[in-house]
């Protein structure tokens, strides 16, 4: 698809836009950003407030897109000015994502794909569950006849996140707390609900679609949550059946067999979602963060230590005791005792009743992977 937005030079956009051009002056020798359809985003300098920000220009009507993103807050770009100009060019002035804002395609590409690294998935679960937060807004309140659009091109290049993780003690989570870190770009071909739909992306589209449905935009980030967790794309005959979602995660596993059997659930949850209106953005949101937010953090704690620092089962009792140093600074304990060890015991209790570890029926060694 050509874009002739793209091919427009800074003289060009001074003639058609005169008005953007009296205040913001563009920066660098090209547009920034991977490459859209339907527009091109350059850098500029805003004269008047001495700030940097993004400049959209396209030969399509921006209006749609603009209150959009006005009408949904907190997972859209924020839009700041909005300029016509001449032989129907328009122009939008929006927030600039700079690093530590990346998209996932560029966090991607520059990730280290490690075996069994299983914060990398508790990660992935932040950064999704923000996607979804977006979605909902996107997609409007339920039962409403409103108001409810379909993004129509989810995918890695139009989700930008806070790439700012920090340690944070006595959890597994990492991104920032009470701040927004997800962004949703490009929402120039987002249409309402039911109206034809021929755009998008085909890597991540869903390929049987005909008319726009809120869970064709789910379907797409189930596919983009795959890639994130594994560094590579998926086709989508892996999306038609649990068994190929699962072999498909199996290539760069947690290494925790209760943590990949999550993944797998919520990509197969966003894959029926194309078909299955009660999945919503809404629903997924609640379910995961009952299964992973909501969850007491020293269990996640516990399965990271055994993840990291064994490559070998062990006793209850031989577990208990090699957990103790790792675990407490969650608990403020200084010294060991029995009365301490016999808690960690009823830990891993409770973490193999929900099914969380492993156990081998002969020697009684727990795991956290087959």
């Amino acid at each position: 698809m050509t874009n002739p937005a793209r091919k427009l030079r800074k003289s060009d956009i001074k003639g058609l836009l005169p008005e953007l051009i009296q205040r913001f002056t563009l920066l660098g020798k090209a547009p920034i950003g991977e490459r859209s359809g339907f527009g091109a985003v350059w850098e500029a300098h805003d004269s008047w407030l001495d700030r940097k920000v993004a400049v959209k220009i396209s030969h399509t009507d921006l209006r749609e897109e603009i209150v959009l993103c006005r009408d949904i807050e907190g997972q859209t770009v924020r839009i700041f000015d909005y300029y016509r100009g001449e032989e129907g060019w328009n122009a939008y002035v929006m927030e600039l994502l700079e690093v530590p804002w990346i998209t996932l395609s560029t966090f991607i590409k520059r990730h280290t794909y490690k075996p069994n690294d299983l914060q990398h998935y508790f990660d992935c679960f932040e950064i999704v569950y923000e996607a979804l937060l977006g979605l909902a807004d996107i997609h409007g309140r339920p039962y409403s006849r409103q108001g409810r659009y379909v993004h129509a091109d989810i995918k890695p290049a139009n989700l930008f996140f806070l790439c700012r993780p920090k340690k944070h003690l006595n959890t597994v989570f990492r991104m920032p707390a009470h701040e927004e870190m997800l962004r949703i770009i490009d929402l120039g071909i987002s249409i309402p609900r039911g109206e034809l739909n021929f755009s998008g992306t085909p890597a991540y589209d869903y390929p049987k679609k005909l008319e726009a449905r809120l869970g064709h935009d789910l379907y797409s980030l189930g596919i983009t949550f795959l890639e994130l967790l594994t560094g590579e794309c998926p086709d989508h005959t892996v999306m038609e059946h649990k068994a190929r979602i699962r072999g498909f995660v199996a290539r760069q596993s947690s290494g925790s067999h209760f943590i990949d059997e999550l993944a797998i659930d919520l990509a197969c949850q966003c894959a029926r979602a194309a078909t299955q209106t009660r999945i919503t953005a809404r629903s997924l949101a609640i379910a995961l963060d009952a299964q992973a937010f909501d969850v007491n953090p020293l269990y996640w704690l516990t399965l990271r230590a055994i993840n990291k620092t064994l490559s070998h089962g062990m006793t209850k009792a031989e577990l208990a005791d090699h957990l103790f140093p790792i675990l407490a600074p969650y608990y403020g304990w200084l010294n060991r005792s029995v009365g301490r060890i016999e808690q960690l015991k009823g830990l891993l209790t409770n973490m193999y009743e929900q099914q969380m570890l492993l156990r081998d029926g002969f020697s009684h060694r727990y795991f956290v992977r087959q």
